[in-house]
Formats: structure tokens, sequence, C-alpha cells
């Protein structure tokens, strides 16, 4: 798995997509809210720029055996973690849980992976994940 610099652009995107794929499946209600995320506009992300991110992503689960499971794409919790600590700010941390609770809700329906993914990401990140997620189902 590549690494990003520590509280950059690409290392935030990169938590978000792999938010995106948490559930196994690129959904595009998910994508798009990204692209209208306030992380967007505060990252000045554009939506090329994710895509980039997202691609690169999928390329590095292609080439490692960093995940457990194929189908919900579930990284090993070392790798998870590793990624997780590229953000540091508690504030930057805050704008992208909210934004992966934004993802999580954009189709509607909330995966047993997508929440323990926000689970485990505010336990790294010791925030709370007090935001309830709606419309949960396992998968």
């Amino acid at each position: 798995m590549r690494q990003y610099a520590t509280d950059s652009t690409q290392a935030a995107a990169r938590i978000l997509a792999l938010t995106i794929l948490a559930d196994g499946g690129l959904d595009q209600a998910e994508l798009n809210s990204v692209t209208r995320s306030e992380a967007a506009r505060r990252l000045q992300i554009a939506e090329a720029d994710f895509e980039q991110v997202l691609q690169e992503y999928c390329q590095d689960l292609l080439q490692g055996a960093d995940y457990l499971d194929g189908i919900a794409l579930r990284l090993a919790p070392e790798v998870l973690r590793g990624l997780l600590d590229e953000i540091r700010d508690p504030a930057f941390q805050q704008l992208i849980l909210r934004t992966m609770h934004d993802i999580v809700e954009a189709d509607g329906i909330s995966t047993e992976e997508e929440v323990a993914l926000l689970s485990q990401t505010a336990a790294a990140w010791s925030v709370s994940a007090a935001r309830p997620v709606s419309g949960s189902r396992g998968a």
C-alpha cells in the first residue's frame, strides 16, 4: 500500500475511497457525496483528483494481499491502522469522519462493513462515532 504525507489531501481522499468501497462496490451516490462534501471543498480536491486516488487505492488492493475479504474489501487491521495514522490533526479527523458518515448514508443502505469501518475509525482517532447510521443492513 502506497504511503501519503501526514494530513495530506491524498491520505484523506484514500480514506474516503476506502469508505466508498467498504461494502464491496462502487456506488455513484456515494461517489457524488464525496465530490459535493465539505471535505472536498476544504481539501480543494477536484473530482478527477479524487478519482485518481480511488484508482490508485484499487491498484494497491489488486497488487497486495492487504485485504481479508475479496467481496467486502476489508483491510487487515494493521493496514487500516496505517492508513488512519496518516491523518493526525483532530479537526481534520472530525471532518473526514463526518464525510465518511455522509458516504455511508448516501445510498440509503449501511452495511455491516461500513458501520464497522466507521466504528474502527472513530476508535483509532478517539473521536465520537455518535452520529447514527440509518438504514443499516447486514451483508
